[in-house]
């Protein structure tokens, strides 16, 4: 993924989580302020609704206290004046006022005078709550005389109950002018809370409201379902219930709550329906706010791009096609040359320098890996060649032995005897008691002489044959500095006789013995020369391993079989001193070696000479003093001909 893809990614990633963020918290932190603030208002409209209908108590009780506290009507509750009544208590001041009731009572609860009309003002009603002849004295707004309040401040108010609907009512004492006692009765007045008082409201109010009894119509004080549901949800308050707030659609709000009677008592259900214009309106900000963000990010996410590729992504891109074309092209030689004042031109002023550092230590490791590879080719050849003359330095003691102790030196006394006595030969030879064993003795000399003759010619042939592999190592070496490989067909069990006979000087000097195990291979087609090297090498170091151990121990064996079709392996293993666990791992590694006299150069030479074979060489040890075996796999190449092989 391009480096343009992946920041243009991140930056989306980043405004996503930004705007998702914002709109959580505009939808999670502002617009429930929005619907908090709606519910408020919408609580006000009905309290607004609720104040409307006190203020037409209030102008209400400031009318009857006017009549109350009216001299003409303190006389005529005292003297029944009828003139009074004809002058007054008409239909056009219960029209002029709008009052749908008006009754006078003495103290004695006696009706002076009572009227009450419809909500029509023409037809005269019976509201069985206000009775015609006598109220009795617990009736509510009858109070006034055992109040403790000033005269002007005794008034009772609220809502009642009636046939013809709920009323609003006022009850005042009948005093004199001035608030002055005493009292002699009590003026009420109501007025219907009907349609058209319910409409004023709403004009007044600019709110939907409505009124509904609490109690069922004809069913005595029975509340309905919705009222009883909404006053047990509603919370009391100071003994009246409180306001709730349901929602009706998206559009509206529905707000309720229940007024009371004189007496304490729930009467009516209040209701108000109000338009969601708040929450609407905070909707369409939400929107403009998400749209004008989203735009907002898409302007800025276009301004750091344009930023980032050219302040970031261009030069680190150029400066990645010139890493990538040296890189690809080894070329050492190009150069950046980013001419920038920031970071990104220190990065590519160090990118040079460092080109050319590695272009410096390039010429100077190739000197050195030469001289390293001369180095180890020539460790490598005197090493193997080094095995081999072991076991010539040995044929070569053996041989110089074999002269000193030799019996020429009684053959050369037994012919200067003969020399001395040649004149008198017969006699010496008859006579002499010297003489008579002379050639006994010369005949021992000589089958003596002639199997010393045959031992030292064996000897000269090994070391001829060892002297050969020498010529071979080196002319192996000299084709392979040439680049040529020589691949030839040998049996498995020749290969193995080479190789032991190379050792054998050396091996039987040491009393190790080689079992050979070759079972049945093709012919082989490999590079002898090579083999021979890797061979000479692990038989070897089997043989240093088992030579200090006791002389039953001193065996090695060798193992040639076939893996599969496709491969053989060649297992030299022992029983002497083993290899710990730690270093199985490092023994291949040029330069290391566990034997005091010994350079590192074998098992190294060896495990790289299997690798140019494309095979591999493998350590095999339960740990010190448990014995090892080397296992050298390699491709099995058959020659024209299968043909039996057995050691």
């Amino acid at each position: 993924m391009h480096l343009r893809l992946k920041i243009l990614i991140a930056l989306i990633g980043v405004f996503a989580l930004y705007v998702v963020t914002d709109t959580a918290i505009q939808r999670l932190l502002v617009f429930p302020r929005f619907l908090q603030l709606e519910r408020r208002e919408a609580l006000r409209d009905l309290e607004r609704c609720h104040q409307a209908i006190q203020r037409d108590l209030d102008h209400l009780d400031r009318f009857v206290h006017d009549w109350g506290a009216w001299d003409d009507v303190h006389a005529y509750v005292i003297d029944h004046d009828t003139e009074f009544e004809r002058e007054n208590f008409v239909s056009s001041m219960l029209e002029d006022t709008h009052l749908n009731l008006i009754a006078v009572v003495d103290l004695a609860g006696k009706v002076v005078h009572q009227e009450a009309r419809d909500s029509s003002l023409e037809n005269e009603i019976e509201l069985p709550f206000f009775p015609r002849d006598a109220w009795p004295a617990s009736h509510p707004l009858l109070r006034h005389t055992v109040s403790d309040q000033p005269l002007a401040e005794r008034s009772i108010r609220g809502l009642v109950m009636t046939a013809g609907g709920p009323m609003a009512v006022v009850s005042r004492p009948i005093i004199k002018s001035g608030n002055l006692p005493p009292i002699h009765g009590t003026l009420v007045m109501g007025r219907f809370l009907d349609d058209s008082a319910v409409t004023a409201i709403s004009e007044q109010t600019a709110v939907r409201f409505s009124l509904t009894p609490f109690t069922q119509a004809g069913a005595g004080t029975l509340p309905t379902s919705d009222a009883l549901a909404l006053s047990e949800r509603l919370t009391p308050t100071d003994g009246q219930y409180g306001m709730r707030v349901e929602v009706i659609d998206d559009s509206r709000l529905r707000v309720r709550s229940i007024l009371h009677d004189v007496l304490g008592q729930p009467i009516l259900v209040t209701q108000a329906d109000v338009e969601r214009d708040i929450s609407q309106e905070g909707r369409v900000a939400l929107r403009y706010a998400l749209a004008s963000l989203v735009i907002a990010a898409f302007v800025v996410l276009a301004i750091l791009l344009l930023l980032l590729q050219r302040i970031v992504i261009a030069p680190l891109t150029l400066l990645t096609r010139h890493a990538n074309n040296i890189s690809l092209t080894g070329d050492l030689t190009s150069r950046c040359n980013l001419e920038r004042r920031d970071e990104l031109g220190v990065l590519a002023k160090h990118f040079d320098t460092m080109v050319e550092n590695v272009a410096d230590a390039q010429r100077r490791l190739l000197v050195l890996s030469r001289e390293a590879g001369m180095s180890d080719v020539a460790s490598g050849v005197l090493h193997n060649v080094g095995n081999v003359m072991t076991n010539v330095n040995v044929l070569a003691s053996s041989m110089t032995g074999s002269l000193q102790s030799s019996k020429l030196s009684g053959l050369k006394k037994s012919v200067q005897m003969l020399r001395t006595h040649k004149e008198q030969l017969g006699n010496f030879l008859v006579n002499d008691a010297r003489g008579q064993k002379l050639p006994d003795y010369i005949c021992q000399v000589s089958d003596h002489l002639e199997l010393e003759q045959r031992a030292i010619l064996d000897q000269l042939q090994e070391m001829s044959a060892s002297l050969r592999h020498v010529n071979q190592i080196l002319d192996s070496q000299r084709k392979l500095a040439k680049g040529i490989g020589l691949v030839e067909s040998i049996q498995a069990a020749q290969l193995a006789s080479d190789a032991i006979e190379m050792l054998h000087a050396s091996l039987q000097r040491h009393g190790v013995t080689i079992e050979v195990d070759c079972g049945s291979l093709p012919v082989l087609r490999l590079d002898r020369g090579k083999m021979l090297q890797i061979l000479v090498n692990l038989l070897t170091n089997a043989k240093d391993a088992v030579k200090e151990l006791e002389i039953s121990r001193r065996r090695v064996k060798l193992q040639i079989a076939a893996v599969d079709e496709l491969r053989f392996s060649i297992r030299v293993s022992d029983q002497g001193v083993g290899i710990s666990q730690e270093n199985l791992t490092k023994i291949f590694g040029r330069g290391f070696t566990t034997k005091p006299d010994g350079h590192g150069q074998g098992l190294h030479f060896c495990a790289t000479t299997a690798q140019e074979m494309r095979g591999t060489l493998t350590a095999e040890s339960n740990g010190v003093g448990q014995g090892a075996a080397f296992v050298l796999t390699l491709p099995l190449m058959r020659a024209s001909e299968n043909v039996s092989s057995t050691c």
